[in-house]
């Protein structure tokens, strides 16, 4: 019989493979209804569960992998956490020598490297290969990382750590999903079955039945939230402090009786900031309109030369920017540290945004008083679908910021976190030669 082939991106798992044979269908089904299974896809409930049925947290599967071997590769911190609180070895090997330190440090998990240290684990210990788990971090995989197109790329919504399974993975794991799926039906048809000797049983069938239609249909969309009438019995002006806080917390009617008193809509306070640039912050869509419509200036500044727009990508309203691009706001302003919207977008993680941006007309390689453009912020904190999103728009990859580092340099020190700790773990007392 055929063995498994090692995945993809090196010997990080013993997931068995699509290759045909008896005993390998066992052990498939071994895997998948152990400890192991739950490790891997991060279901610390089901790992919990294992445990409290006396299951040995340092039990190895068919290859010598335990559940903290795959908790680590994969990343899910709270399980490992969990195994090593429940007595798991940390220095455990497989039948090639590698421990979770080495899966960790491998895959570019620095937290869990750092959890699995604090633990005693031992960064000295040496696979088959002859390679420790500094070798891992220091070898070429930092060199096909985010920006590279190597297997080092992170899946979409995962940060920097977050990797790709392997090849064999991947398929065992659609396989583990389609029998999940075969299950389900079965169930599902079973509980449907229904015996109808007497009334009772055809009442509770018309009642199932009237159920079934109650959930396929659609549910009303709430109505927005109505703002509080203010007592008529209430004449007493508003001054600016009430007014700009009515804004903030989209009080209409405070607002109406300023704007009808004379009020000026572009009013300010110490720090510049309108009642415009707290409607676009909070996503009150109907108030933004009464200021515009009342005058308000669309590019007033507060103190840090941030127009409305700015405060709308860091609130994340797509539809308030909206409005302010529709009445002429400037998409590549500039605040005193040269940032655009653009660069709030990404530090802020709201890609509809950045996408709204870049199809108005924002400059993709516009760089703050740092040089950094907005790709640069995006490598910076780990945002892989800012990324994707400014790459696939044309953002250059070769510009330098004012510490001649581009956002491709950038990216490869992301694994200096987990190379600093190992090495100042490795003469620690609680280290094992």
């Amino acid at each position: 019989m055929a063995s498994p082939q090692p995945c993809a991106d090196g010997p990080c798992c013993s997931w068995p493979g699509a290759a045909s044979g008896v005993q390998q269908t066992l052990d498939e089904m071994d895997f998948d209804r152990g400890i192991w299974s739950a490790a891997l896809n991060g279901d610390l409930g089901r790992v919990k569960y294992f445990i409290q049925k006396s299951t040995d947290p340092s039990q190895p599967d068919s290859a010598g992998y335990t559940a903290l071997h795959y908790a680590s590769r994969n990343g899910h911190y709270a399980v490992c956490q969990f195994l090593l609180e429940s007595g798991a070895k940390c220095n455990a090997q497989t039948h090639g020598g590698a421990t979770a330190l080495h899966r960790a440090s491998y895959c570019g998990h620095t937290e869990i490297a750092r959890l699995l240290l604090s633990h005693g684990s031992n960064p000295r210990l040496v696979d088959d290969d002859g390679m420790t788990s500094l070798h891992k971090v220091c070898g070429d995989r930092v060199e096909r990382k985010v920006l590279g197109c190597g297997r080092g790329a992170p899946d979409p919504g995962g940060g920097p750590r977050a990797w790709r399974l392997g090849a064999q993975e991947a398929v065992a794991r659609e396989r583990w999903k389609l029998e999940e799926e075969k299950k389900k039906k079965v169930e599902r048809f079973n509980s449907s079955r229904l015996n109808l000797e007497t009334l009772a049983d055809l009442e509770n069938l018309v009642q199932r039945r009237r159920e079934k239609r109650l959930k396929r249909r659609v549910p009303p969309r709430a109505p927005e939230p109505v703002a509080k009438p203010q007592p008529q019995a209430q004449r007493e002006p508003v001054d600016l402090e009430m007014f700009l806080k009515a804004a903030a917390e989209n009080q209409e009617a405070l607002i109406d009786k300023y704007l009808t008193d004379g009020g000026d809509p572009s009013a300010h306070d110490k720090l510049h900031r309108t009642a415009l640039h707290w409607a676009c912050l909070k996503g009150h869509g109907q108030l933004v309109n009464r200021l515009l419509e009342a005058g308000a200036s669309v590019d007033a500044r507060d103190l840090l030369d941030r127009t409305p727009v700015f405060w709308a990508c860091r609130g994340g309203h797509l539809d308030i920017l909206k409005q302010l691009l529709n009445q002429g706001a400037q998409v590549n302003a500039r605040d005193k540290i040269w940032s655009t919207p653009l660069h709030v977008a990404v530090r802020t993680r709201h890609c509809d945004c950045l996408e709204h941006l870049i199809a108005c007309g924002a400059h993709l390689d516009a760089q703050d008083k740092e040089g950094d453009t907005a790709l640069h912020e995006a490598v910076r904190h780990g945002h892989y679908k800012a990324m994707k999103v400014l790459l696939l728009y044309g953002a250059k990859l070769g510009v330098q910021n004012a510490a001649s580092v581009t956002p491709v340099q950038l990216a490869r020190d992301w694994q200096r976190g987990i190379r600093e700790a190992l090495q100042a773990h490795a003469g620690h007392p609680r280290t094992r030669s």
